[in-house]
């Protein structure tokens, strides 16, 4: 199912009930097409499916650190419930985006604590998987959680996304998405730990992470090469009257490349 055929279903829906039993079969359908049973850190460079409950996601792969998993199955619902079930706030893919990115924040909080704050939650005596409840709220997710989050959300609503596991600016552990949007050649890198900051009229606000990406970006990043941020499509979503901070942002893969049977 395509962004826009999910679009066109949700639209039909009359009620409540009829949404709810169109989600869960959604979910139950790409939960029935996911095999992967770990991804992340060191496991593959990039992971194009749909993360079922049982899928361990890696954040860090030392020894005394447990694995994440996504079993709150209400996050699909409550989505669409914070958009108030209206398919017109999804009408696009950047609007999407944007819906994502302010749902995120609102499930994880704004902020990542830091490496101490997450240890308590990650290191288990017995390395059971941690809950992704249990970073619902506590301003700990990282760039792990919140792409793993975000690339569930857009493979329920359709979009031809994957999440990859890599570096940024050669020396940084991170997670991102690559999304392509329908009937375009391009993919846009889409950052949800890192928005951009901007100023305007003396106050300051954040722009979502996005950056487009020709196909031969796209190509070379699969080839292990490394792809530099472009503020050309912040500055055109937010304006060109803003102070953005453009620092430098350089986006690689994992050491272990682009598996190329990659799921659906």
């Amino acid at each position: 199912m395509k962004f826009s055929e999910f679009k066109e279903v949700f639209k039909q829906l009359k009620n409540d009930e009829e949404r709810k039993q169109f989600i869960h079969s959604r979910v139950n359908e790409l939960i029935d097409k996911s095999n992967a049973e770990i991804i992340g850190k060191d496991i593959c460079g990039d992971y194009s499916g749909f993360i079922a409950p049982d899928t361990e996601v890696v954040s860090n792969s030392g020894p005394m650190f447990s694995n994440m998993i996504i079993d709150d199955l209400a996050i699909y619902e409550n989505f669409m419930n914070y958009i108030e079930n209206s398919v017109d706030n999804i009408s696009s893919e950047v609007q999407t985006i944007v819906n994502i990115q302010r749902f995120i924040w609102k499930y994880f909080g704004y902020n990542s604590q830091g490496l101490l704050s997450r240890m308590d939650i990650y290191s288990k005596p017995d390395l059971t998987p941690v809950s992704i409840k249990e970073l619902k709220g506590n301003e700990i997710a990282a760039c792990s959680e919140r792409s793993a989050l975000v690339q569930n959300l857009l493979k329920f609503l359709g979009f031809d996304t994957s999440i990859v596991f890599g570096k940024l600016n050669d020396n940084q552990s991170h997670a991102y998405i690559i999304f392509k949007p329908e009937n375009k050649d391009f993919r846009i890198l889409y950052d949800p730990m890192n928005p951009v900051p901007y100023k305007y009229d003396g106050k300051k606000g954040y722009g979502i992470g996005v950056s487009k990406i020709s196909a031969e970006e796209y190509e070379n990043l699969e080839q292990g090469q490394s792809i530099k941020f472009d503020y050309d499509l912040v500055k055109r979503l937010y304006g060109h009257d803003k102070e953005y901070e453009e620092t430098l942002r350089v986006y690689s893969s994992d050491s272990i490349l682009y598996k190329k049977d990659k799921q659906i």
